[in-house]
């Protein structure tokens, strides 16, 4: 972890309450594909630039969670396993995306935000700097409003229950037959995917679903 960050959103009304944002103290080699990503330098890493220990960010924002609350994050399943101190249940609004916008021309943080039309605010943090896609931050703001669109139509508890429920595919996301509806696979096929070690739990339940 090399940076960490969070919006606190309070119901009824989903206002941002409590914005935090910090670079984690880090000391080792930054794989540079990542930094393709989040152009983090390793000197920004330092105490002396005022980066903290993990441990204190992490306290800080188990502080910040009730018993009550929800983790959100595009692509849960990924960040969680960053943060394993989180007891609270987590939301996924990458999977809650695919199931309630299908239509969607790519579920990933960024294309959700150009095809929802969602403006990232981050008036309110309390450093005024330059931020862009994947950094913390700004991920963050872009995840929270399109959770904000999401909570329009449903309740947590209902996007926590979509977020852990296996979904049926429209097509074939991988592999040879990519992009075919799953009804117009052979069967053999279909059959041989089934037994395979580790297969996406969305693809065995809608494989499952079609042989049946």
């Amino acid at each position: 972890m090399l940076e960490l960050a969070w919006m606190q959103l309070d119901d009824p009304d989903w206002k941002v309450g409590n914005i935090y944002e910090s670079y984690i103290q880090y000391a080792g080699p930054i794989n540079p594909l990542a930094q393709a990503s989040n152009h983090i330098r390793a000197d920004q890493l330092t105490e002396a630039r005022g980066a903290i220990p993990r441990e204190k960010a992490v306290v800080q924002l188990l502080t910040s969670m009730e018993t009550t609350s929800f983790a959100v994050a595009h692509n849960s399943a990924f960040d969680s396993k960053f943060l394993p101190e989180v007891a609270v249940p987590w939301i996924c609004t990458y999977r809650v995306s695919k199931r309630i916008w299908p239509e969607a021309p790519g579920h990933g943080n960024q294309v959700l935000r150009y095809w929802l039309n969602i403006k990232p605010d981050m008036s309110m943090a309390p450093n005024i700097r330059q931020r862009a896609p994947h950094q913390a931050l700004y991920d963050v703001a872009t995840t929270v409003g399109i959770l904000r669109r999401m909570l329009e139509v449903h309740t947590p508890q209902e996007l926590y229950h979509m977020t852990h429920t296996p979904m049926l595919l429209k097509t074939m996301p991988f592999g040879k037959h990519k992009g075919k509806a799953f009804d117009q696979i052979p069967r053999d096929y279909l059959q041989w995917m089934q037994g395979q070690f580790n297969l996406d739990p969305d693809v065995k339940h809608t494989i499952d679903a079609v042989l049946r």
